[in-house]
C-alpha cells in the first residue's frame, strides 16, 4: 500500500482524533477567513469609493501644517503669509507634466463689470432642499450676491492657458456652439471670450457678437470718507473710480454646464455657497490667460495709486491685503485615473514651494475612509493573532498526535520505508483534514464576518459622522474643485457599497494564507519524524 492510501485509511480508522484536528482547524481558520473577508471587502469598498471620486486636483496652501511647524494658531499667520511662495506657472507646468496628468491648466480670475449685461440666474430644485433651507432665502441671497442692486453687474472672468479648456476635459462644461481658443489667441492676448449659453440667451448674444466689459478699481476709501456705506449703487459713478477702462471682446463660443447640482449632505450655508458657485459658472466668461493677466495688473496698479489712503482708513490692514507683487495663479489638473490621486499628490507636493501641496476631493468620503481604517486595523490584528495562534496550536496538536503514533512510525521505518514517504503520508493526512476544514471555514467565516463587520461599519459611520464642514476649516475641500464635488456617501450608500461576497481575490488570499499556516504548523512535527530512528521509534 502506498503512502497516500495509508493516509486515507488512517483518517477513516481514527475518526475521533482526526475529527478533533478538523474542528480545531475549522475554528481557527474561520477567524482567518473572517478577517481576510473583511479586509478584502474594505479594499474593494475603498477602490469603489476612489473610483467615484473625480480625477481632478488643484494646488492649495496647507496653512494648518504651516501653523503647526511655526507653533502658532492659523489665525496668527498674518495676511502676508497667504501670498508667500505662491506657485508660478512654471510650478504648475512641472506638476502638470507628471505622468499621471491627462490635461492641466493655469488659471487667473479677474473680475469685470457691466451696466448693460444681466446675470443668468439658475433654477433651484426646491424638492431637493433640506427641510431647514428655504427657497426664498436662497433666491434673495443669490440676487443680492449678483447684482448689486441692478446698478451694475459683477462678472467672473476665467483666464485659461489651455486653449481647449480643461473644464471641458474635466466634464464640467461642453461646447455647444462656435469654437474654443487657439494657441495664437492665448499667446497674443486676443480679446475673445467663450460664454455660457444661458448667459448669451438672456443678453441676446451669439457667436460673433461683441460685448463690452469694464475693468474698474473702486476707491472705497473715498466712498467711506463721504459717508457712503452701501457702495454698490455708486459703483458706476466715475468720481469713485481710481482706475477705469472699457474692454471689448468677441464671443467665439458658447457652452452649457454638464454637471448637476448635488444638494445632499450640505447644511444651509454650504448649499448657499454651492449655489453661488453654480450661479457664477452660469455667468463665467472664459478668456485667454494673457488677457486676464493684463486685467489683474491694471487692477493692481489702480489699487497702488490709492493704497496710502486705503491703509489710513482701514487700520490693521497691510499692503499685502490689497495688492500683490504679481497676479495669483490658480490651477486644475485632470488625471487619467482617480486611483493615481495618492501618487500624484505625493509627487506633485514634492515639487511645490513652501507649504503648498496638491489637493483633491478624496476628503469628501473622509468619514467612511476613517471608519474603514479602524476596521482594517481590527481585521489585521485578528488575522495576525489567528495566524500565530493557529501555527502554535496546530504545531502542538500535530506533534502530540505524531508522538502518540511513534510506534507506527517506527514499524514503517524498521520495515525499510523511507523517511520521505513516511513524512508524505502524515503530510497527506494533515492536508486532507485541513483542506476540508478550510473549505468549510471559508464560507462560515465569510458569512459571520459579513454580518458582524457590516454592523460594526454602520456604527462607526454613525459615531464618526462628519461634524465639521467639508467646505471650510481643517481638511476642507479645495474651493477650486467645489463644482466637481460628488457629495459625501450616505450611510446607506456606504453599506450598499460594502460588499463582503466571496470573490476570487478573497478565496485565493485565504487559500494561500491557510496553506502557509498549515505548512508552518508541520515544520516541528516533520522535524520530529526526521529525527526518529527505528529502534527508538518502536520502544
Amino acid at each position: 500500500m502506498n503512502a497516500f492510501k495509508r493516509a486515507i485509511t488512517n483518517i477513516k480508522r481514527q475518526p475521533v482524533k482526526n475529527g478533533v484536528l478538523l474542528f480545531l482547524i475549522l475554528i481557527l481558520a474561520t477567524a482567518l477567513s473572517g478577517a481576510i473577508s473583511v479586509r478584502q471587502a474594505i479594499n474593494n469598498t475603498e477602490e469603489s469609493t476612489l473610483l467615484r471620486t473625480p480625477a481632478v486636483a488643484t494646488l492649495t496652501l496647507n496653512a494648518y501644517a504651516a501653523a503647526e511647524e511655526l507653533d502658532v494658531h492659523v489665525s496668527e499667520l498674518g495676511s502676508g503669509f497667504w501670498q508667500t511662495d505662491r506657485p508660478t506657472r512654471a510650478d504648475i507646468s512641472a506638476v502638470g507634466n507628471l505622468p499621471y496628468t491627462r490635461v492641466y491648466d493655469a488659471v487667473m480670475l479677474p473680475h469685470l463689470f457691466s451696466q448693460d449685461l444681466e446675470w443668468a440666474m439658475i433654477e433651484i430644485d426646491e424638492e431637493q432642499l433640506p427641510a431647514d433651507v428655504y427657497l426664498s432665502s436662497l433666491e434673495s441671497s443669490l440676487a443680492g450676491m449678483r447684482g448689486l442692486g441692478g446698478y451694475v453687474e459683477l462678472f467672473e472672468g476665467r483666464g485659461v492657458a489651455n486653449p481647449d479648456l480643461t473644464d471641458i476635459d474635466a466634464g464640467l462644461i461642453e461646447l455647444v456652439a462656435g469654437r474654443t481658443f487657439t494657441q495664437a489667441d492665448i499667446d497674443n492676448g486676443a480679446q475673445v471670450v467663450i460664454i455660457p449659453q444661458a448667459f448669451a440667451e438672456i443678453n441676446d448674444l451669439y457667436v460673433g457678437a461683441t460685448i463690452q466689459l469694464e475693468n474698474i478699481v473702486h476707491n472705497t476709501a473715498k466712498m467711506s470718507r463721504e459717508g457712503i456705506d452701501f457702495f454698490v449703487p455708486y459703483w458706476h459713478e466715475e468720481r469713485f473710480m481710481a482706475a477705469h477702462r472699457i474692454l471689448e471682446f468677441e464671443v467665439i463660443g458658447l457652452f452649457e454646464i454638464t454637471r448637476e447640482i448635488n444638494y445632499e449632505n450640505y447644511d444651509s450655508w454650504e448649499i448657499l455657497s454651492l449655489l453661488i458657485e453654480y450661479t457664477n459658472l452660469h455667468n463665467r466668461i472664459y478668456m485667454p490667460i494673457s488677457v486676464a493677466e493684463d486685467i489683474l495688473i491694471f487692477t493692481n496698479e489702480g489699487m497702488l495709486s490709492i493704497l496710502d489712503e486705503v491703509l489710513e482708513l482701514y487700520e490693521g490692514h497691510t499692503a499685502e491685503d490689497w495688492v500683490q507683487d504679481e497676479p495669483s495663479v490658480q490651477s486644475i489638473f485632470v488625471l487619467y485615473d482617480p486611483r493615481d490621486l495618492d501618487a500624484f499628490q505625493d509627487a506633485g507636493s514634492a515639487i511645490l514651494p513652501g507649504f503648498w501641496e496638491v489637493n483633491d476631493l478624496r476628503g469628501v468620503d473622509a468619514s467612511l475612509i476613517s471608519s474603514m481604517d479602524i476596521m482594517r486595523g481590527i481585521a489585521d490584528f485578528i488575522l495576525f493573532a489567528a495566524a500565530i495562534a493557529t501555527i502554535a496550536i496546530l504545531t502542538l496538536i500535530i506533534t502530540l498526535l505524531l508522538r502518540d503514533r511513534r510506534h507506527e512510525i517506527g514499524i514503517y521505518m524498521a520495515l525499510g520505508e523511507k523517511k520521505s514517504r513516511v513524512i508524505f503520508q502524515f503530510l497527506s493526512e494533515i492536508i486532507i483534514v485541513s483542506a476540508v476544514a478550510i473549505i468549510i471555514a471559508l464560507f462560515i467565516g465569510n458569512g459571520v464576518s459579513a454580518t458582524i463587520s457590516r454592523s460594526l461599519l454602520e456604527q462607526h459611520l454613525i459615531d464618526n459622522a462628519q461634524e465639521e464642514s467639508i467646505l471650510y476649516g481643517d481638511g476642507a475641500l479645495p474651493w477650486e474643485l467645489v463644482l466637481f464635488n460628488p457629495g459625501e456617501l450616505s450611510i446607506e450608500e456606504a453599506l450598499e457599497m460594502y460588499d463582503t461576497s466571496l470573490d476570487a481575490a478573497t478565496i485565493f488570499t485565504f487559500t494561500g494564507i491557510g496553506a502557509v499556516v498549515i505548512l508552518l504548523s508541520t515544520v516541528i512535527p516533520i522535524a520530529y519524524v526526521v529525527k526518529l530512528e527505528p529502534k527508538l521509534a518502536i520502544q
